[in-house]
């Protein structure tokens, strides 16, 4: 799988600048194993108190800061902020394609890391809801158009993750993941 996903990522250092006239983000794809040698993918269930995507399935990260030095710190940062876990710039093997959201005028940049194992989390209640643990393969195997945003996008996805329906950015990040490793 690391050489599939090193076809695939950048070893660019975005900087705010690159999201034009949308808000600069980021986030960290969490590739990891389990005991059973099956890769999984770590993500989150946001909040339903917060401003903006309340409830959706996302991966950790968010909006840049300016006290960000780049958008992979930003990654870095919300990732600790929200599930505290802290990963290093050596542990992310670089990004993929950036996307947009297709509603709140987010330019996110995708960064990913692949784990043997992660540390145990620390959820910040007050931005994350709850955490999935998602199988990756079989969560890509699930890639249908999102028919219901296709008002929204023409190349919308959706998939199913431990019973969550992902979509948005989020399914737009994975789409490159089922790219990589599964349509190759």
């Amino acid at each position: 799988m690391l050489s599939l996903l090193n076809n695939v990522v950048e070893k660019r250092a975005y900087r705010p600048e690159d999201a034009a006239t949308a808000t600069p983000s980021a986030v960290l794809v969490i590739i990891h194993y389990h005991a059973s040698g099956s890769p999984f993918v770590f993500m989150t269930k946001r909040g339903a108190d917060l401003k903006a995507h309340k409830s959706e399935i996302s991966f950790p990260g968010g909006r840049f800061s300016k006290g960000d030095a780049g958008l992979l710190e930003t990654a870095l940062r919300e990732t600790e902020e929200e599930v505290g876990i802290a990963f290093l710039p050596g542990d992310v093997l670089g990004s993929l394609q950036p996307v947009r959201t297709m509603t709140s005028n987010h330019f996110i940049v995708p960064f990913v890391t692949v784990r043997d194992m992660l540390p145990q989390v620390r959820v910040s209640e007050a931005e994350v809801a709850e955490v999935l643990d998602v199988p990756l393969m079989e969560t890509l195997a699930t890639m249908k158009p999102d028919v219901e945003h296709f008002h929204l996008s023409k190349n919308a996805y959706r998939f199913v993750g431990n019973g969550n329906v992902i979509w948005g950015a989020t399914a737009r990040i994975l789409e490159q993941l089922h790219k990589a490793l599964i349509s190759k």
